[in-house]
C-alpha cells in the first residue's frame, strides 16, 4: 500500500480550497455584479448551445413531418386526377362512338328514303372476326326479321356486302372487300351514257387506303375520276343499280384492256356499326 506523502496532502488541500473558493465567490457575486462569474457563464453557455441544438432538431423534425404530409397529399391528389383523366378519356371514346353511330344511322335513314323500291331492315353489327376483319361481320337479326341468304347489305350511300348465312336470330354478312374466293366476287358496272358501259369485278381490296379494286374490265373506255360505280346485276344474286362507290384512280398495266380502277366504297368498311338489309324488292317492298 502506497503511503500518502506530505506533498500529495498539500496538493489535495489546495484543490479543495480553490473549489470551495470558486463556489463561495460565485454565490457572493450572484446578483451583485453585472457580469456573471465564470462558472455560471460556462454552465449557461453549455445550456444555451444544447438548447439551440435541441430546438434545431425539433424544427427539422417538424419540417420533415410537414414535407411527408404534403408529399402524401400530393400523391393522393395526383391519383384522384389520374382517375378523372381515365374517366374523361373513356367518356370521350363513348361519345365518339355514339357520334359515329348516330351519323351512320342518319345516313341509313336517308338511304332508306331514296331507295323506294326496296324494303330495308335496320340491323346492328354484333361481331367481327379478328382474323377476317375485312371479310365478314355478324348482325343481330335473321329469319325472325325476314332476312334471306344473298340479301344485299347497305350502309351510308350504298352496298357494303351481302348475307351469306342466316339463322333464326342472327346472320353472317360477307363484305364487298372479301376477295377470299372467286365465287364471292361482286360484279359491278360503270354507266358512261350513250349506251356505253364498262363491266368488271371487284377483285381486290387495298387495306392501306381502304379502296376497292375493279378489274377484268370489258372495255378500254377512258374512265374519269369521280365516276360512279354500281352493281351490274350479272349473276342474278344482287339487283342492278346499287351504288358501290366512286372511282378515285386509274392504273394502266400495259397495252390493250389492262387497266384497273381504284374505288372509294360507299362506307368505311372498318367502322361499320349499323347497316340496312334489303328484305324486299318491288312488290315485296311494301
Amino acid at each position: 500500500m502506497k503511503k500518502i506523502t506530505g506533498q500529495r496532502i498539500l496538493t489535495i488541500a489546495i484543490v479543495i480550497a480553490v473549489s470551495v473558493g470558486l463556489i463561495v465567490g460565485s454565490s457572493f457575486f450572484y446578483g451583485r455584479v453585472s457580469i456573471p462569474p465564470f462558472v455560471q457563464r460556462f454552465s449557461s453557455d453549455v445550456a444555451s448551445i444544447f438548447g439551440r441544438g435541441t430546438s434545431a432538431a425539433a424544427t427539422a423534425l417538424d419540417r420533415s413531418t410537414n414535407s411527408l404530409e404534403q408529399l402524401f397529399a400530393t400523391y393522393r391528389e395526383n391519383k384522384a386526377l389520374d382517375n378523372k383523366v381515365d374517366s374523361l378519356t373513356q367518356q370521350q371514346i363513348e361519345i365518339e362512338n355514339l357520334r359515329k353511330e348516330n351519323k351512320q344511322l342518319k345516313a341509313n335513314l336517308k338511304l332508306e328514303g331514296s331507295l323506294t323500291d326496296y324494303k330495308l331492315t335496320s340491323v346492328s353489327i354484333i361481331g367481327r372476326s379478328p382474323t377476317a376483319w375485312q371479310n365478314q361481320v355478324n348482325i343481330n337479326k335473321g329469319l325472325n326479321a325476314d332476312i334471306q341468304k344473298n340479301a344485299p347489305v347497305l350502309a351510308n350511300k350504298g352496298l357494303v356486302g351481302k348475307v351469306v348465312q342466316v339463322s333464326n336470330l342472327s346472320s353472317k354478312v360477307e363484305l364487298i372487300s372479301d376477295i377470299s374466293t372467286d365465287s364471292d366476287r361482286f360484279p359491278v358496272v360503270i354507266e358512261l351514257g350513250d349506251d356505253k358501259s364498262v363491266n368488271g369485278i371487284i377483285t381486290d381490296y387495298d387495306t392501306k387506303t381502304g379502296y376497292l379494286i375493279m378489274d377484268q374490265l370489258t372495255s378500254d373506255e377512258d374512265i374519269q375520276k369521280g365516276t360512279d360505280v354500281q352493281t351490274s346485276g350479272l349473276g342474278g344474286v344482287l339487283p342492278k343499280g346499287l351504288y358501290v362507290g366512286k372511282v378515285v384512280k386509274t392504273e394502266n398495266r400495259g397495252s390493250g384492256i389492262a387497266k384497273r380502277l381504284f374505288i372509294r366504297p360507299a362506307a368505311n368498311l372498318n367502322e361499320l356499326s349499323n347497316v340496312m338489309v334489303v328484305t324486299g324488292v318491288g312488290k315485296n317492298a311494301k
